[in-house]
């Protein structure tokens, strides 16, 4: 599955997102962003992050010895404009946003900025999902549900035949949030899934990737 994760954010003013390219920064300068594409209401790069990982070598007389790697990693992100709101949308993502901020950072000079993850509601899932020409929920994973006087339980309801809206008697009336929720979908004879979770993170079976982010992001 393909797993994008959308941040909402509030940015200074500005022209367009090409502009804010052109002008922000020299790009020989960004030693480790690869601008791909800057158009009026879109920024595409590729960002570069190397991180340390400690290793441990085992010699031959049991003794070890200690030492550090270097990794490097690849992540693409995705700057864009939907009416008057700006998004980015970060291909696979790592835990935390980080890498989020530290683009920003680094593309805004110093200029103040507000990013939060996007929250996926039950309104946005429903208009996404209504794109698909059928669906039905097979997965939900819930928490902080009280199961009884101080205990909360997490849990997981899942159905090949599919789980109605409120996903199970047991819930209904009482409090609790939602982690994620999984569809089963079908459109133009491709099936998949579809899962939401409550990070702003979207996984998309491969057959429906063009048009399920697409439909999403259409949408928002």
């Amino acid at each position: 599955m393909v797993k994008i994760r959308y941040f909402k954010i509030r940015l200074p003013r500005i022209g367009s997102l090409s502009d804010l390219a052109d002008t922000s920064h020299k790009i020989s300068d960004w030693s480790n962003i690869n601008l791909l594409k800057a158009s009026y209401g879109e920024l595409i790069v590729m960002v570069t992050t190397t991180r340390e990982l400690r290793t441990i070598q085992y010699l031959i007389d049991g003794s070890t010895v200690a030492g550090v790697a270097m990794t490097m990693e690849q992540h693409s992100i995705r700057l864009f404009r939907q009416g008057e709101n700006f998004f980015l949308a970060l291909l696979d993502p790592p835990r935390g946003a980080k890498i989020a901020n530290d683009f920003l950072d680094v593309l805004l000079a110093g200029q103040e900025y507000f990013i939060e993850p996007l929250e996926l509601s039950r309104a946005i899932i429903e208009r996404h999902i209504s794109s698909f020409e059928s669906s039905r929920l097979v997965s939900a994973k819930v928490r902080d549900f009280q199961i009884y006087e101080k205990a909360i339980a997490r849990l997981e309801v899942t159905s090949k035949e599919g789980l109605p809206p409120e996903i199970a008697p047991f819930l209904d009336g009482k409090f609790h949030r939602v982690d994620s929720l999984t569809y089963e979908v079908t459109h133009e004879f491709r099936k998949g899934l579809v899962n939401y979770s409550a990070n702003g993170t979207i996984r998309i079976s491969a057959p429906l990737v063009e048009i399920g982010f697409q439909t999403f992001e259409a949408r928002l």
